[in-house]
């Protein structure tokens, strides 16, 4: 053999290598040649150690060089994944390789001094120039989807590469052909890298970096915490929540079979965030009525929460993704009667949290007949005074001298039958409300509510500082005769009115820039977003005239509120929820969906 390695016998040994593909280990792209003809002898391997490399790296550059030679063929079928078997190279590809192996032996023929030192520096060229090509092409799970433009064709560092490219690239085999090209432990893997791509893909993936500054129960750190920024426009992108607030003084009867058009009424696109729905004068089976909501509500929500007093009920639904990020729930009550053995009148009171906002919940039955305004006024007093919530959340908010519950959160709701009346003659009331279209149009006055006790409570101030009403649209929604649309014809002959009504109140803008300041992890809430968002803000105010089981009608409202980022120092409720409602009511309303199709629930034996 010639010292310089040109001679016909090794570039024909080096030509049908390539060919046959033997010895040759495929590595990222590269093919390195262990094969040496056992014939030569080792002084001549020696000598010929450089003239060998040198080809190995003209033809991986040829191999893996995108821009100048078409990419070898990556199907992952198994002809062309085998080690066994020759890489299907096309012929143009392969004179090509074989032209730049023969230019790289002839080239080594001279001998002097200045080439080797040249072909030395070359070499030292060629390596880092393969080894960047080779660190480039390589895919990692840090950076699953590469960018590639639409024209050019995907290509991976190797055949056995292509795992690690994006998933929405992969060519989709069956289970069949897994199982009969690939062995057990290549069928594992497979799966759980498919599914690891997969994941990452559609899961929001943490990394390890931003892991170790992460702690989810103590310390406020800011965008990276469980309640920061970051989760709260990753679960609610406008940081608003839809709230639901539904009153009804059901008079102790049962629920009707459907109540659709009360909790999920037909003129809302879709289910609200939280549902608070508060009963007065309640059915005596309380599971029963909160299976009945779970039922209608469906699957997507769960219940957080609920309280009773007597006959007051609240039960606090809340979508099911967004319990992570609730606070643990804390409830009041307050009887206005405390003689009393069978409690009727009075306030249920729930508060928690959601990311950074407070919420408060009351429903509330007061004390009764038309003339007894100063004792209603009591009562509300009374209450506020009452409640002791928060007793563990950190939203206290105290004003010296005074002890107002409702000046302890940033979003109260206050509904219920408060049993304010209109100071109108029956006759004229009953003659207004036939002589008017339902429901009244938005930009005309209400013709009755400026003779209706609770406004004139709010405009003197007497009661209810700071809460407001939407406007009524609907008519009176007592005192009716239960089973019909008939206003009451007993002897009492009571006069129509709005007893059954919905308040809310939220911190001013000014309030919720200062508690901001004051934390640091609220500090992303400025001032402008504070004052173009209003922090809650009322959708829609309605009645459900098409419930006729009670003398009251239900009162609904959509909310819109504004949620701000909060701190882990806030004690989660660790999506806890009442598991027995939600598999009681989510039974049931399967039952009634297969009964609604047709479907039979009596087993047959044969």
């Amino acid at each position: 053999m010639d010292e310089n390695g040109s001679s016909p016998k090794n570039k024909k040994f080096l030509h049908k290598m390539f060919m046959a593909g033997k010895g040759i280990n495929n590595r990222v792209g590269c093919f390195s040649g262990n094969s040496i003809d056992s014939s030569a002898s080792p002084s001549n391997h020696v000598n010929n150690t450089d003239n060998i490399q040198s080809a190995q790296l003209r033809l991986c550059c040829a191999v893996t060089d995108v821009n100048q030679s078409p990419a070898v063929n990556l199907s992952r079928t198994p002809s062309t994944l085998s080690r066994n078997r020759p890489l299907d190279i096309p012929l143009f590809q392969k004179a090509s390789i074989a032209n730049s192996i023969n230019g790289t032996t002839s080239s080594t023929t001279n001998g002097d001094s200045e080439s080797s030192s040249k072909e030395d520096a070359n070499n030292i060229k060629d390596r880092s120039r393969l080894r960047r090509k080779v660190l480039t092409q390589r895919r990692s799970a840090d950076n699953l989807i590469p960018t590639i433009p639409p024209s050019s064709p995907l290509r991976y560092s190797s055949p056995e590469s292509s795992h690690s490219a994006p998933v929405s690239k992969l060519r989709s085999t069956t289970s069949h052909d897994t199982m009969l090209y690939n062995n057990s432990s290549t069928i594992s893997m497979d799966s759980l890298a498919r599914q690891a791509l997969l994941a990452a893909q559609v899961l929001h993936l943490i990394p390890t970096t931003k892991a170790r500054e992460r702690n989810y129960l103590q310390g406020r750190i800011a965008a990276n915490s469980l309640l920061g920024a970051t989760e709260l426009e990753r679960v609610l992108p406008n940081r608003e929540a839809r709230i639901f607030v539904g009153t009804w003084n059901m008079n102790g009867q049962s629920p009707p079979r459907e109540i659709n058009d009360f909790v999920l009424p037909s003129c809302i696109d879709h289910v609200p965030d939280i549902l608070a729905i508060g009963t007065q004068e309640s059915c005596s089976e309380r599971f029963e009525w909160e299976v009945c909501l779970q039922e209608t509500i469906g699957p997507s929500h769960v219940m957080l929460s609920s309280a009773s007093l007597g006959t007051l009920h609240l039960a606090i639904f809340v979508r099911r993704d967004l319990i992570w990020f609730c606070s643990i729930c804390e409830d009041a009550s307050m009887s206005v009667r405390p003689g009393t053995a069978f409690r009727t009148k009075g306030a249920v009171g729930i508060a928690f949290m959601l990311f950074g906002t407070s919420y408060l919940f009351v429903t509330a039955h007061l004390t009764a007949h038309q003339e007894k305004v100063k004792e209603r006024v009591s009562d509300i007093k009374r209450i506020i005074r009452s409640l002791d919530l928060p007793k563990n959340l950190p939203i206290r908010h105290k004003l010296k001298g005074k002890k107002d519950v409702t000046q302890n959160f940033d979003c109260v709701f206050w509904f219920g039958d408060l049993n304010f009346r209109l100071n109108e003659p029956r006759a004229q009331v009953l003659q207004w409300i036939e002589e008017t279209s339902w429901p009244l149009p938005a930009h005309l006055p209400h013709g009755m509510l400026h003779t209706d006790q609770l406004k004139a409570v709010l405009s003197d101030g007497a009661a209810f500082k700071g809460f407001r009403e939407a406007q009524i649209t609907f008519p009176p929604t007592y005192k009716y005769d239960p089973g019909s649309q008939r206003f009451d014809s007993s002897t009492k002959q009571r006069t129509p009115a709005y007893t059954d009504r919905i308040l809310f109140k939220c911190r001013s803008a000014t309030n919720l820039l200062s508690a901001a300041r004051r934390g640091s992890a609220l500090s992303s809430l400025s001032s402008t977003s504070v004052e173009q968002k209003p922090s809650l803000e009322c959708l829609i105010y309605d009645s459900v005239p098409s419930i006729i089981t009670s003398d009251h009608k239900p009162v609904w409202g959509v909310f819109k509120s504004h949620v701000r980022p909060g701190i882990d120092t806030i004690p989660l409720a660790a999506g806890l929820f009442n598991r027995d409602v939600y598999l009681e009511g989510i039974k049931r309303r399967a039952a009634s969906l297969e009964k609604a199709r047709g479907v039979s629930t009596i087993c047959s034996i044969q």
